[in-house]
């Protein structure tokens, strides 16, 4: 019935990743580095004080910002 637009080359928007895949490592390892600082401080401070949140949050955004830095470094080295 057609093509639905799907192919086998990436998307434009995966190669400008890759592209910029160095950005990426140091994103990756900035994000890392904090992260391995910050999971340790959550078990000095106080569970019920505003720090404890802030820090929790902290340390999501970093894992996202980890996670998805190595997806996007391990999608472009296995296809580039």
């Amino acid at each position: 019935m057609g093509d639905s637009g799907m192919s086998d080359e990436p998307s434009m928007f995966m190669v400008e990743i890759c592209d910029r895949r160095m950005q990426f490592f140091y994103i990756f390892a900035f994000s890392l580095f904090f992260l391995l600082l910050t999971i340790p401080y959550l078990f000095v401070i106080d569970p019920n004080s505003a720090l404890y949140v802030v820090s929790t949050l902290n340390a999501v955004g970093l894992g996202i910002f980890a996670l998805l830095s190595g997806l996007a470094i391990f999608y472009c080295k296995r296809n580039f």
